[in-house]
């Protein structure tokens, strides 16, 4: 089996891993533990006798459910969030009506009612706490500019038509780094000045009428995104980008070069679409390419990113190294990748 095939199939199977980790997490864990929680809700507010240790058990067991919200789709996470805003509405019904008792009593009310206040309001606080801390989380299409500077490890799966003929899918993994050199543009306004790039092993995509068992790439771009005005949470960029990248294919001892220019509009590093127009070494005539790529998901600490490249020749009648290439990637940051598991 060659190494690009291993890849690919490495690649699947790491990927189809991923999803059955994260079905088995959502039929476990989020189902039993967020049945678990609301009879541990129902508990606390039924013990007249409400210890220390019955506090702490509740927020533990209230952070063990909230630090599995980032594995649960869409779906049950809009479940879980209702859940949780149940049952911080019925924590504030219990502790109004339990600090209220003996309110009106000449003594007022006695210790143990004092004191049971007291902890079912620090439960209660907690739970407002996690609960305002996940509506306040962004999605991967909002979480915007990020920092200064980010770098990701990434590694997905692909599939290319190059001129109207399938190739088999293929392994595509690498890293990637975004440099934002006047500071991130979820504070900046104006101009900007950003340079990114990757390196990754992939297929050979346009650049051949040939097959390659593996190609190598490297590529350096250069963006001036103009930010939009006014306190907003995301801003959208649009500016010239410019780029080159160099591909090492397998069997042939030189590198091949692709030079392109065009716009940018981008939302975060992760979220664009591209319009470039230039050279492709190894094709002929000028090409021009329209790539876009989009986050759609969450997953262990990264991203569920979906993206594709056109890339077409302007001459007429000549459609040599036409191709359109589909990928599927899970991305993170590797500082994040330390908190996987």
């Amino acid at each position: 089996m060659n190494l690009k095939r291993y890849i690919g199939c490495l690649s699947l199977l790491f990927t189809l891993f991923l999803s059955s980790a994260t079905i088995a997490q959502e039929m476990n864990a989020c189902a039993d533990e967020g049945a678990g929680l609301n009879l541990k809700v129902y508990e606390v507010l039924a013990n007249v006798e409400l210890s220390a240790v019955d506090v702490a058990a509740t927020r533990q067991a209230v952070a063990g459910c909230v630090a599995r919200y980032q594995y649960l789709s869409s779906r049950k996470r809009n479940e879980f969030l209702h859940l949780l805003n149940t049952l911080v509405v019925r924590m504030n019904e219990g502790y109004l009506k339990v600090s209220s008792e003996g309110l009106y009593l000449p003594g007022g009310a006695n210790q143990s009612s004092q004191l049971r206040a007291q902890r079912l309001d620090e439960i209660r606080q907690d739970m407002q706490t996690h609960y305002v801390a996940l509506l306040n989380r962004p999605s991967p299409l909002d979480k915007g500019w990020s920092g200064e500077f980010v770098s990701n490890l990434y590694l997905g799966y692909e599939t290319t038509d190059l001129d109207g003929f399938d190739r088999h899918g293929n392994g595509r993994f690498g890293i990637n780094y975004y440099h934002q050199i006047d500071g991130s543009m979820d504070s900046n306004t104006g101009w900007g000045k950003h340079i990114f790039g990757d390196a990754v092993l992939t297929n050979s995509a346009e650049h051949s009428v040939t097959s390659f068992d593996k190609t190598y790439e490297v590529d350096l771009n250069f963006y001036l995104p103009n930010a939009e005005d006014g306190d907003i949470p995301v801003r959208w960029g649009l500016g010239p980008v410019v780029g080159v990248k160099m591909k090492k294919l397998s069997g042939i001892s030189t590198s091949r070069w692709k030079y392109m220019a065009g716009l940018r509009l981008a939302r975060s590093p992760d979220l664009y679409i591209d319009g470039r127009y230039g050279k492709s070494e190894g094709v002929p005539g000028p090409r021009i390419e329209i790539r876009g790529q989009m986050p759609v998901e969450s997953l262990y600490n990264g991203s569920v990113i979906v993206g594709g490249t056109l890339n077409l020749s302007t001459d007429d009648g000549a459609s040599v190294g036409d191709s359109i290439q589909m990928y599927l990637l899970w991305q993170i940051n590797f500082i994040d990748a330390l908190g996987v598991y």
